[in-house]
């Protein structure tokens, strides 16, 4: 979890949690299914939109609004996940290039995960882990949006790295 209010610099907080290490207009229609029964999580994109769907599930459950997906968020988390490709540790980079690609808010953070574990998983390790949980709840984030991309596995059972960004 990484989070940089406009003009301010935060320490990296990295924690491991199921992980090996750890349009510019927003989109307000659904993303994807709701479940994962009835989508290939082999495929990257469509296991991002399963996570993301279970991203705004649990915001509801807690209260909060669901985030708006951001398709101009979706293209910087997917160039964030592959940066991280090869790399033995999930590094949080700066934020205030995700700022400056979608601009319109103050506030950014992020969610990285590595696993080839199902979606729900990696929400609910989110969820255990406090500073991810207060992106995930935060509502003062409100638009997001995850890219996820191979890291290895098989064809089969395929390890994803995953960046979810927020903006508010």
């Amino acid at each position: 979890m990484r989070r940089t209010p406009t003009g301010f610099a935060v320490p990296l907080l990295t924690v491991a949690v199921l992980l090996t290490a750890c349009s510019t207009a927003p989109d307000t229609a659904p993303r994807g299914p709701e479940t994962s029964g009835s989508v290939d999580l082999t495929d990257p994109e469509q296991y991002g939109a399963v996570l993301e769907a279970g991203v705004n599930a649990a915001r509801i459950e807690q209260d909060v609004p669901p985030l708006e997906h951001d398709a101009c968020l979706e293209a910087v988390a997917v160039g964030r996940a592959k940066a991280l490709v090869g790399a033995p540790e999930l590094v949080h980079a700066p934020l205030r290039p995700v700022q400056r690609s979608c601009p319109g808010d103050t506030v950014a953070a992020e969610n990285l995960s590595r696993t080839g574990r199902p979606p729900q998983d990696v929400v609910q390790a989110w969820l255990d882990s406090p500073s991810h949980r207060d992106n995930l709840v935060d509502g003062n984030l409100r638009r997001g949006a995850i890219g996820c991309v191979r890291d290895g596995g098989t064809a089969a059972a395929p390890v994803l790295i995953c960046s979810h960004v927020f903006l508010g």
